[in-house]
């Protein structure tokens, strides 16, 4: 009898914690069923844009937007020298596969579970987008085996067939954000912290970057410029429709960094601006525009941090890195040299102005992810190409206004600089370079701006040699302090990141049957699929 009670009272604890727990599941605690699409986005779009936006700050200290201080074997240090080893292109990588790409499927299932196809739509954007990058930096990568559990040393794919794949994704995930979401589901808006819960811009968003990465095609027979047109022409038209995210400055006081801008993170007290960098915001290069009427950028100063010498307020030097100062300088006591990151934090008349600090680096910066002035940039270098100089300049002309637009410059100040002979205003006159230099100011720290340069080969002729006549990116040349082991001769540039750490120590068999040149140093300067023929 006794031992049958028992048997009945732990049938009843137990019939009755399931019951419990079925109707008292933890939002916050993820398994298979929660937390709800709502719940799940914004922490992707948010790690995304960490490895994103890390990559950018890797992309600047390799395009030479960015020096750093001296520091023997510091990772950006050795990044100016084109050096990008295992353990400095590692946060990217962790970033995307281990902190995002591994939460998109449970989010579509989660999505899938209540009608919310604005949530599948923006997931699978995610995903197309930070496959797209990792293929673009890295040139291969693990994609149809990364998420098979069975499969603890995924293969690698090639860049070329991620790409196929991803632009797949993208026009699949239009279709989902076009549907209207059953009754009940998830408003896109309760976990959208990039768009705000503005469905058409994420159409427009992957329209975008279907323009982008087509557009990396320009050295292959099966570039198509009107493909590019068409997705530019859903993409993003206006400022307001450009994919944005806002970082949150909470004050000096807070210790934690977990919504400051991540350049405001990455660039810290010891990144330093280029002398090209410099050269460019001030039109100081070959062939840069010029006339009666010219005016100085209204972006300079945020562009270019400030510090007190002697009383006044003056701007950083650029580091010149074809001089011999990059291989032991500029040190940190090198006050003409100014640091990005704004001191002090919040100044008094009394304190000594270190940095006036920089629109990119402000603790509370905006992410420019993908933007309208990028679009027209595109859209410029696809006119130019198809000798069409008026519809270029006028793209041309658009990208600038853009990205003074989103930076906050007032309204009469771009209008007197696009009139000013500092712009190019005669369609003849307009240059492949010229529309480039002015979309690497305005692609500040972004990836984008490493396949950027690669395509355009720096500022190399047929040969690959410097050649300021006919080179894209005048003054961009090898520095002085160049990682020699990669880059033996002087027709040798960056083409790629290097496999990360992770692969090296776990996957190694995998990585080296993508690409047997993986463990050489001279990897670094092997082009990826769309950077040759």
């Amino acid at each position: 009898m006794k031992k049958t009670l028992y048997i009945l009272m732990l049938s009843v604890v137990f019939s009755s914690c399931k019951k419990w727990l079925d109707v008292n599941e933890n939002p916050d605690s993820a398994n298979s069923t929660v937390p709800a699409p709502e719940l799940r986005l914004p922490p992707i779009i948010a790690q995304f844009a960490d490895g994103y936006e890390s990559a950018g700050t890797r992309a600047a200290f390799l395009s030479q937007q960015l020096a750093v201080n001296y520091v023997a074997n510091n990772n950006n240090w050795n990044l100016t020298r084109w050096y990008s080893n295992a353990s400095s292109t590692g946060w990217p990588w962790q970033a995307w596969y281990v902190n995002t790409a591994v939460n998109i499927a449970p989010l579509i299932e989660a999505a899938e579970r209540e009608g919310a196809y604005h949530y599948i739509g923006a997931a699978k954007v995610m995903k197309a987008w930070g496959f797209g990058t990792l293929a673009d930096l890295y040139g291969m990568a693990p994609y149809d085996e990364f998420d098979n559990p069975s499969i603890l040393t995924p293969k690698f794919d090639d860049g070329s067939h991620i790409q196929e794949k991803i632009l797949a994704l993208l026009d699949e995930a239009v279709i989902d954000l076009r549907k209207t979401q059953e009754a009940g589901a998830s408003p896109l808006s309760e976990g959208d912290i990039l768009n705000g819960g503005n469905v058409d811009n994420w159409i427009r968003l992957a329209y975008g970057l279907k323009a982008r990465y087509l557009n990396h095609l320009t050295k292959k027979s099966t570039y198509n410029p009107q493909a590019v047109l068409d997705a530019l022409a859903n993409g993003p038209q206006t400022d307001a429709q450009s994919s944005i995210l806002q970082y949150v400055d909470e004050g000096p006081l807070v210790t934690s960094a977990a919504k400051e801008a991540l350049q405001y993170t990455n660039t810290g007290t010891s990144a330093r601006i280029t002398k090209l960098y410099l050269n460019y915001i001030t039109n100081n290069y070959t062939g840069a525009p010029t006339g009666a009427t010219n005016m100085e950028d209204p972006r300079t100063d945020l562009l270019i941090p400030s510090s007190q010498q002697k009383g006044k307020m003056t701007r950083s030097a650029g580091v010149d890195m074809q001089s011999p100062l990059p291989a032991t300088g500029p040190l940190a006591k090198d006050s003409i040299y100014v640091q990005l990151r704004k001191a002090p934090y919040t100044p008094t008349a009394k304190d000594r102005i270190v940095s006036t600090g920089t629109w990119y680096t402000q603790r509370g910066a905006k992410g420019l992810l993908l933007t309208n002035a990028e679009m027209r940039f595109i859209e410029a270098e696809v006119k130019f190409r198809q000798n069409q100089p008026a519809a270029a300049l006028a793209a041309y002309k658009a990208g600038i206004q853009s990205h003074m637009n989103i930076m906050g410059v007032a309204a009469d100040k771009i209008s007197a600089y696009l009139a000013s002979s500092s712009v190019v205003q005669n369609p003849a006159a307009l240059t492949l370079s010229h529309i480039m230099i002015q979309k690497y100011i305005a692609l500040s720290y972004s990836p984008e701006l490493f396949s950027d340069v690669r395509r355009m080969d720096y500022c190399t002729d047929a040969s690959g040699n410097y050649n300021e006549a006919v080179g894209v990116y005048k003054g961009f040349n090898r520095p002085s302090h160049v990682f020699i082991e990669a880059y033996p001769n002087a027709n040798n540039w960056p083409r790629r990141f290097a496999i990360p750490s992770y692969e090296i120590n776990f996957n190694l068999d995998q990585v080296l049957k993508a690409n047997p040149n993986a463990s050489l140093p001279t990897y670094l300067n092997e082009p990826i699929w769309w950077d040759k023929p």
